[in-house]
């Protein structure tokens, strides 16, 4: 007979912070969660000023230091943050993070691309799908996560993430044709510059994680409200992400946001993140993916699971 013991993964991306409160069990299987993610944009003006406005992290803060306490008060043993790109690359990340620790009582560290892609990995595959390879359109930055031998993995770390290019490439709503042209031409040159050696192989399935990946795909499900049960598993093809970012780049703000399935609170960042995820595709041959709700919270969950607090 198995036994679980209660956790939380807090993840603190340059868009939202995710949280997951779960039940982990001895064969490091989820029995209960409760997750909650909310849209913090702590790298707002990021890609311009190069620190975290006092702004973004005044209300980041505030949402981790009411998720720490629900943790808490739901019965959470231990508790593991990890902080992102936009806590990597910030001149004031050490000024940040102290005010984040002081908010929610607790460590966060700041996460290597490394250390980042192997608890996405770990968390993407934990609903049990098999996976080779593992795609993350994060706010910041793009992970490509490839799995070799017993729990390893190969990554690499691509510096395009939804916030980022919509600052600095989106000035018009809609986007005209030219900054749309601009976007791609920018997204295609750092596919071409960067190492894209780790390549999924033809035979292993591809998934996708992260809001870019699961936004379009509760958009093609068009699903009246947010349904991991059915979006977990769900199959989209090249072909719909690409038609989905000519879509979404098509309408203002006001029609994407009433979009059955696309999250509102992605309405802004939503076509550069299919743009993303549309070009990588295509460079990468990958025809389908599929989807999964789960990432790097689950990872940073089930690590916290592997070293019980005592």
């Amino acid at each position: 007979m198995t036994s679980s013991q209660r956790v939380a993964g807090f993840d603190i991306g340059t868009n939202s912070l995710r949280v997951l409160v779960a039940d982990v069990d001895d064969l490091s299987r989820f029995v209960s969660t409760l997750r909650l993610g909310f849209a913090v944009r702590l790298g707002e003006g990021l890609s311009s000023s190069g620190r975290v406005s006092e702004a973004a992290l005044e209300r980041t803060a505030r949402v981790l230091g009411k998720s720490a306490q629900l943790a808490r008060r739901l019965g959470a043993s231990r508790m593991l943050a990890g902080a992102t790109h936009v806590l990597r690359v910030a001149s004031n990340a050490n000024e940040a993070v102290a005010a984040l620790e002081e908010a929610a009582n607790m460590s966060i560290e700041i996460l290597s691309p490394q250390e980042e892609a192997y608890y996405i990995y770990t968390g993407a595959l934990s609903d049990g799908y098999q996976s080779g390879f593992v795609i993350d359109v994060g706010g910041g930055s793009t992970s490509l996560i490839r799995g070799v031998g017993a729990g390893g993995v190969e990554s690499n770390t691509l510096p395009l993430g939804c916030v980022t290019l919509t600052e600095q490439f989106f000035e018009h709503d809609p986007p005209s044709l030219d900054e749309i042209r601009a976007l791609c031409d920018h997204i295609n040159a750092e596919l071409a510059r960067s190492d894209l050696s780790l390549m999924p192989d033809a035979e292993n399935p591809v998934t996708g994680v992260g809001g870019a990946v699961t936004s379009i795909a509760a958009a093609s499900l068009g699903l009246p409200h947010f349904e991991s049960k059915r979006i977990d598993g769900h199959l989209l093809t090249r072909d719909e992400i690409e038609n989905w970012a000519e879509r979404l780049a098509g309408v203002p703000i006001e029609k994407r946001m009433e979009i059955a399935g696309l999250d509102r609170r992605r309405a802004q960042i939503a076509v550069a993140g299919a743009f993303i995820l549309s070009r990588l595709t295509c460079r990468l041959d990958i025809k389908r993916l599929t989807v999964s709700t789960r990432g790097l919270r689950y990872g940073l969950a089930l690590e916290a699971a592997a070293h019980p607090a005592g």
